[in-house]
């Protein structure tokens, strides 16, 4: 039971930084269309409408990946992670995204490698953050 309660906290997490992350990129989004060319943004577009859907994008994008990573790679330590194939995981959670809330697939050239890469940045930050492989498996025995 530990173990699941652990893997859902993880997965949570994930999603969680990944929703702030893409609120982030869409504040800056938001900005370069308000600066530059405002009359594309319609009345009542403003960043309190136009945010909370970048944070679920994000959110479920990284709920996505994680269960991506956790089906295809549970047998795998932190360091014997490919950061290609968690790259594969994050582009496949990013992709599905769009598909899944209805929109159209062309979303998915943006939320695609947007996935990709929050997925092997999240997983190189956890790797610098992490204890060494032989380190951590003395803690375990």
């Amino acid at each position: 039971m530990r173990l699941l309660a652990r893997r859902i906290r993880g997965a949570l997490g994930i999603a969680v930084t990944w929703g702030a992350l893409w609120v982030v990129i869409g504040l800056v989004v938001f900005t370069a269309f308000a600066i530059f060319d405002p009359e594309d943004i319609d009345p009542g577009e403003g960043p309190a409408r136009v945010l909370p859907i970048f944070a679920l994008v994000g959110f479920l994008s990284g709920l996505g990946f994680a269960v991506w990573l956790s089906l295809a790679e549970r047998r795998r330590t932190l360091h014997q992670l490919s950061l290609w194939r968690v790259a594969l995981w994050g582009l496949l959670g990013g992709v599905a995204i769009p598909l899944l809330m209805g929109a159209d697939g062309s979303m998915g050239w943006l939320t695609g490698p947007m996935g990709a890469a929050f997925a092997a940045a999240s997983v190189a930050a956890a790797r610098r953050s992490a204890l060494p492989e032989a380190e951590s498996r003395r803690l375990l025995e």
